[in-house]
C-alpha cells in the first residue's frame, strides 16, 4: 500500500510537474498506465494497487497476459468494474499469440476493451516476418468480427533488417490499417535510433497509442521518469495529431525515482503537459 511519505512525495512530485496544471483544463489525449509497470503490486494485490493508481490521477489501464491472465486473477466483468467504479477505462490489453488468442479476445469484447494488442513476437528472419504479417491479418480479422481493434506493440527487432526488408515497414505496407493499428513504443524507437516522425509522416493515422517512456540520459538501456530523459517529446507530441494519437500510455520497466508512486506521478504529470 502507499505509504505516509510516498504519498506526501508523490504529491511533491505531481505539484513539480504541473507547474501550469489546473482542475478545470482536459487532457488532449487521454493518459494511461500499461500495468507491466506496476506487475509486482498487481500480482500481489490488484484491488489495492488499481486504487493506488486512481488516487494518483490516471484514467486508463492497458493490461497484459501475465502469469496471473489480464485480469490478475479476478472474473474480466469483475477487473473492469472495479476499474469504473475507481473513475479508471480498461481500455485495451496486450495479449499473448498462440491457443489462448481467440479466447482473449471474445472475453475482451464481452466486457468492452476496445484495443486487442500483440505485445512481442520473435522475429528473426524474412520468414518468420512474412508468417507474422499472416498472422496479424488474420488476427485483425478476428478482432473486427468481435468488434475490437487490433494492434501492434513494436519492440527494437522490428528495425532490424532481413534480407533488406524492415518489419515495421512490412506490416505498414502489406497489412489493411484497418485491421492492425500500431501502438508506438517510443523508447524503442530511440534505442534503434529511429526517427518515429519517419513513419508519422509517411503513413499519418495509424498510430492511435503511444508507449510513453523516457530514456535514461546516462543508460541506454534503462528508462526514467518522463521528461527527466533524452527522448525529446515536446518533438514528437507537435506531431500528435498528424500520428492520430488517441492514448499516452505510461510505461516505466522499473528505474523508479525514488521509489514507484512518487515516480509514476511525476511521468503522469510530465505527460499532462505534453498533451496540453
Amino acid at each position: 500500500m502507499l505509504s505516509r511519505r510516498d504519498f506526501l512525495v508523490a504529491i511533491g512530485a505531481l505539484a513539480t510537474a504541473l507547474p501550469a496544471y489546473s482542475g478545470q483544463s482536459k487532457d488532449n489525449y487521454p493518459i494511461g498506465i500499461q500495468l507491466y509497470t506496476v506487475r509486482d503490486w498487481m500480482n500481489q494485490d490488484p484491488v489495492g494497487t488499481l486504487k493506488q493508481l486512481a488516487a494518483i490521477g490516471f484514467t486508463q489501464l492497458e493490461s497484459y497476459q501475465g502469469e496471473k491472465g489480464i485480469y490478475f486473477g479476478l472474473k474480466p466483468a469483475e477487473f473492469t468494474k472495479i476499474a469504473r467504479d475507481l473513475g479508471m477505462t480498461l481500455f485495451a490489453s496486450h495479449f499473448n499469440l498462440g491457443k489462448t488468442a481467440e479466447r482473449s479476445i471474445t472475453e475482451a469484447a464481452a466486457v468492452g476493451l476496445q484495443y486487442m494488442i500483440v505485445p512481442y513476437n520473435e522475429l528473426t528472419n524474412l520468414e518468420t516476418t512474412k508468417r507474422a504479417v499472416e498472422e496479424y491479418t488474420r488476427l485483425g480479422e478476428l478482432c473486427q468480427k468481435h468488434g475490437v481493434q487490433f494492434g501492434y506493440h513494436n519492440h527494437g527487432y522490428d528495425f532490424e533488417t532481413f534480407e533488406g526488408v524492415v518489419p515495421y515497414e512490412l506490416f505498414l505496407k502489406q497489412i489493411d490499417p484497418k485491421l492492425m493499428i500500431m501502438e508506438m513504443e517510443l523508447y524503442w524507437f530511440a534505442r534503434m535510433n529511429v526517427d518515429p516522425l519517419t513513419y508519422i509522416q509517411q503513413y499519418p493515422g495509424r498510430f492511435p497509442i503511444w508507449h510513453v517512456k523516457d530514456m535514461d540520459k546516462q543508460d541506454r538501456t534503462a528508462n526514467t521518469e518522463v521528461g527527466q530523459g533524452s527522448i525529446d517529446y515536446k518533438r514528437l507530441f507537435a506531431h500528435a495529431k498528424q500520428a492520430g494519437l488517441r492514448y499516452s500510455i505510461v510505461e516505466q520497466d522499473g528505474h523508479f525515482h525514488p521509489t514507484v508512486w512518487p515516480s509514476l506521478t511525476a511521468s503522469l504529470g510530465a505527460t499532462r503537459l505534453l498533451g496540453r
